[in-house]
């Protein structure tokens, strides 16, 4: 018990992203949850930019929670997501998939779900996140990583990829989490979101599994997170931009 535990916590694996794993729980973490936490200690109002917004939807998401949020999404205007609104919102904008339409130190939040594996250069529009947020702001997001190819996909972030993003653009990193499993994305893709058989693909049988080593081998909470991020079907990350932190914008 005690030689897979220090196996484990000797992995190069590990020691790559090891400061990002949070030591509090490992369970499956959802954006809603950094969302909600962060406006709950907001005070005033919140300007809230959603990167890759497709529908439109998660502004009524944030209404939900608070009404002194202004929200703004963005998105290409050639995305199946995009295609697909049919809500008219005068915030909504649509840009070249890098440069975003937006001053310096624009939002207080930055929230990108499931967009950055499906853009041209994630590393470029990462740095724009950075221009338009304001100092101390927050970049929440979540990226796919052992998902299968879906609605134009081009890249998969491994957890030590957003480690290297982020810090590249300048944020201060602060936290990865597992979302799903792959075993239910897979499963999910296989049985083509049948209703009939939603109990069998809508289970994390990865985490159920690892869940159960954890218990075993009575590894604690980072050694948990770290074997979730590692058979994850999606990522979810927290980032800060620094404060006092210059803007460095690369707009021709």
């Amino acid at each position: 018990m005690r030689k897979f535990k220090d196996k484990i916590r000797s992995l190069e694996a590990l020691e790559a992203i090891r400061d990002y794993l949070p030591n509090d729980h490992s369970n499956r973490q959802s954006l809603n949850t950094y969302i909600q936490q962060f406006l709950s200690q907001s005070t005033d109002s919140v300007t809230v930019l959603d990167l890759g917004c497709g529908d439109g939807n998660s502004a009524d998401l944030f209404q939900r929670i608070t009404n002194k949020v202004t929200w703004h999404g963005v998105d290409i205007e050639d995305s199946p997501e995009a295609r697909k609104r049919t809500r008219e919102h005068e915030s909504i904008l649509t840009y070249d998939g890098v440069n975003l339409p937006y001053s310096n130190n624009t939002f207080d939040l930055i929230y990108c779900n499931q967009v950055l594996e499906h853009v041209r250069s994630p590393d470029a529009l990462i740095a724009e996140a950075f221009r338009t947020l304001k100092p101390n702001g927050l970049f929440v997001g979540a990226v796919s990583y052992l998902e299968p190819y879906h609605s134009y996909s081009i890249f998969n972030f491994t957890p030590y990829g957003i480690v290297r993003v982020c810090s590249d653009a300048g944020f201060a990193l602060e936290e990865i989490r597992p979302g799903p499993d792959a075993s239910l994305l897979i499963n999910r893709q296989l049985l083509n979101r049948s209703k009939i058989l939603r109990l069998v693909w809508n289970k994390n049988y990865l985490h159920m599994m690892l869940d159960l080593i954890g218990s075993l081998f009575r590894l604690g909470c980072r050694e948990r997170n770290f074997l979730k991020v590692q058979f994850a079907g999606h990522l979810v990350f927290l980032a800060r931009r620094p404060a006092n932190t210059p803007n460095h914008d690369h707009r021709a």
